[in-house]
């Protein structure tokens, strides 16, 4: 081998080496799946400011009829999530945005609607931060009906830009997260099975189908399926711009 060709060959393992050295870790999909979990990132948005006073996170639940239209005046913003049939959302000069099961969209507060355009009945829900005078309100509709609000957060959250993600989230039978903490808020809602939270905030909770549970920031958390079949809950997580996301915590919490 002349001292050209060794030269070559010894600068290509230099570089697979510091290639696999750089390599990213699995990302959270992938460790999860370990786990027996699934986690799909449906949407995400931004708020570009809280509400002032207090404010509490709401979902609402829709069944719809075919050909059903929902005319909505200007809200906060927030995440439209289809479980079964056709959604469309009509803004006064844009196309159509048609979702099917399984999809969602973060929408800003502007004037809307909602149509069924299937021949099915539509089940959907929105998810929101909303300012505390609105719980006095009456909903957007007569079809619509509160299936989980939190209580009123507490004060002094840090002001300025938030993001806003919608997970869906599936645990086999037996499955269950890592353990972990959230940089911002986090809302979780059941669809589907039985969910058990495990936290340091306190006691763990024990959360059913069509109902949910709220945890602050920099709690750490766990959630394990409690159901004899597979478990499929929503995640809202709201977390200050430039405030860590996500990180693993140290050890699982207590039950």
């Amino acid at each position: 081998m002349t001292l050209k060709v060794r030269i070559i060959a010894l600068a290509a393992a230099i570089l697979s080496l510091a290639c696999g050295a750089g390599a990213s870790p699995p990302g959270p999909d992938a460790r999860a799946l370990a786990y027996g979990a699934a986690v799909k990132k449906l949407d995400g948005g931004r708020l570009e400011s809280l509400p002032t006073g207090a404010m509490y996170f709401r979902v609402i639940h829709f069944v719809q009829p075919a050909a059903y239209t929902i005319n909505s005046t200007q809200h906060n913003p927030g995440f439209v999530f289809v479980e079964s049939g056709l959604h469309q959302l009509q803004f006064k000069g844009q196309p159509p945005l048609e979702l099917a099961s399984g999809e969602a969209k973060f929408i800003q507060s502007v004037t809307h609607s909602h149509l069924n355009p299937g021949t099915e009945p539509c089940s959907w829900y929105f998810i929101a931060l909303w300012p505390g005078s609105t719980r006095s309100q009456p909903l957007v509709d007569r079809i619509a009906s509160l299936v989980f609000e939190s209580a009123d957060l507490v004060p002094g959250l840090r002001q300025g830009p938030y993001s806003q993600v919608l997970r869906e989230v599936t645990l086999r039978r037996e499955g269950h997260s890592e353990a972990h903490e959230f940089g911002g808020m986090s809302v979780f809602f059941v669809l589907q099975g039985s969910l058990t939270v495990r936290s340091t905030q306190g006691r763990a909770v024990d959360i059913v189908a069509g109902s949910g549970a709220f945890y602050p920031p920099n709690v750490a958390i766990q959630e394990v399926n409690a159901a004899t079949g597979e478990t499929i809950y929503l995640v809202l997580l709201t977390t200050a711009v430039g405030k860590e996301f996500e990180i693993p915590a140290s050890r699982p919490p207590g039950g």
